[in-house]
C-alpha cells in the first residue's frame, strides 16, 4: 500500500487502434521535466525507432506551455536504431523546470538522397512521462499522434473523454490540455455530463495561445462523466493561420497514485480524419509536413544535437 502523495505533472492519453501506424509527422501533446513533491522530479523518457535501411534527421521541436519561443533540435538516428534519452527535455533542450509538447518530423530537405514519401520517411515515436520517486515511480506512456481536432463550426467535428471523476473529497483529480498548432489563440470549450448524460456545465472557455501546450484543473466534480471538446478558431478560414488543437484528460487517483489517461476520441469518420493537409477548407485534421515547417521555422534552432543511440 501507497503511503505517500507525489504532486504531479498531469499528462496525456490513450491512443486509438487507428493511429498506431507509421508517419512521418508526430505531435507529442504534454511533455517536461519539472520538480515534484518530496525531492523528485517529472521527466520524459523518449524513443524515437527508425525502421528504414538508411539513416534519417528527425527534428524535435519543444513547444513550451504558455507560449514561449519554441526551440528545434535535429536528432541523427542510423537504420534500424533508436535514438533514447530518460529526460529528453533536460537532455536535448537543457530545460529542467519546464512542460509542454514536441513535434516530432522528418523534412525532406534535412534528408537528401531519401525518397520524398511519407513511408520512405516513416519513423516511430513514443514517451513516457513519469516520477522518479525512489519508492516507484508512477507515469504513463504517451505515443506520438497526429490527427486534433480544428475550428467547430468550420467542420462540425468534436471530441469526447469518457468514464472522468474528479472528486475531491475522494482523492480523484482531473486535469484537463491540450497543445495548439495554430498561429493564433484558440478557445477551447468544454462542455461536461455526468453519468446520466445530464449537462453539468456547458461551454466553459479555456484559451490557449498560439503554439502552446495549456493544461488546468476541470472546474467542475463528475463520478465516471463525460467531457466534450470544441475548438473556437478565429482564423480557420486562412489556412496560413488555422489551428489544430490535440485535446486530453488526464485522471489521478491521489490516495493511491494511479493514473488514468485519456486522448478524446474525434467524432467523424476515418475518411474525413486523415485527409491530407491541414486546411480548414479540406476538413484536415491529419498534421503533416507543409503544416509542421512554419512551425519549426519559427523555433529557435540548436542544430544538431545527440541523444543516446541504441543499435538493435
Amino acid at each position: 500500500m501507497r503511503v505517500f502523495r507525489i504532486g504531479l505533472l498531469l499528462v496525456a492519453l490513450g491512443i486509438p487502434a487507428a493511429f498506431a501506424q507509421v508517419n512521418d509527422t508526430y505531435i507529442i501533446p504534454v511533455a517536461g521535466s519539472t520538480p515534484g513533491a518530496f525531492g523528485t522530479r517529472w521527466k520524459t523518457q523518449f524513443s524515437l525507432f527508425n525502421p528504414q535501411r538508411y539513416e534519417l534527421r528527425v527534428s524535435i521541436t519543444y513547444l513550451p506551455t504558455g507560449g514561449a519561443q519554441g526551440t528545434e533540435a535535429i536528432v541523427r538516428v542510423p537504420a534500424n536504431a533508436v535514438a533514447f534519452s530518460d529526460d529528453v527535455i533536460r537532455e536535448l533542450f537543457n530545460r529542467t523546470n519546464s512542460t509542454g509538447a514536441l513535434l516530432v518530423a522528418t523534412f525532406p530537405e534535412d534528408n537528401p538522397g531519401v525518397p520524398n514519401t511519407v513511408l520512405d520517411r516513416s519513423f516511430l515515436v513514443i514517451t513516457e512521462t513519469y516520477n522518479d520517486s525512489r519508492d516507484g515511480t508512477f507515469g504513463q506512456t504517451i505515443p506520438g499522434i497526429w490527427t486534433g481536432l480544428q475550428d467547430f463550426n468550420t467542420d462540425g467535428i468534436s471530441a469526447v473523454a469518457h468514464g472522468i471523476r474528479n472528486i475531491a473529497r475522494q482523492g480523484w483529480r482531473a486535469n484537463i490540455g491540450a497543445v495548439n498548432l495554430g498561429r493564433s489563440s484558440v478557445t477551447m470549450r468544454v462542455t461536461v455530463y455526468d453519468v446520466d448524460g445530464n449537462t453539468v456545465a456547458r461551454n466553459v472557455p479555456f484559451i490557449i495561445p498560439p503554439l502552446a501546450h495549456f493544461q488546468d484543473r476541470l472546474p467542475v466534480e463528475i463520478d465516471a462523466g463525460s467531457i466534450e471538446f470544441f475548438i473556437d478558431d478565429p482564423k480557420a478560414n486562412d489556412p496560413a493561420l488555422a489551428a489544430v488543437v490535440f485535446p486530453y484528460v488526464s485522471v489521478i487517483d491521489q490516495l493511491s497514485g494511479d493514473p488514468k489517461y485519456q486522448s478524446p476520441v474525434l467524432l467523424a469518420g476515418a475518411n474525413v480524419l486523415f485527409k491530407m493537409g491541414a486546411a480548414p477548407a479540406s476538413i484536415g485534421k491529419k498534421i503533416d509536413i507543409d503544416f509542421a515547417r512554419p512551425i519549426r521555422a519559427s523555433a529557435t534552432h540548436l542544430g544538431e544535437l545527440s541523444l543516446k543511440v541504441r543499435e538493435r
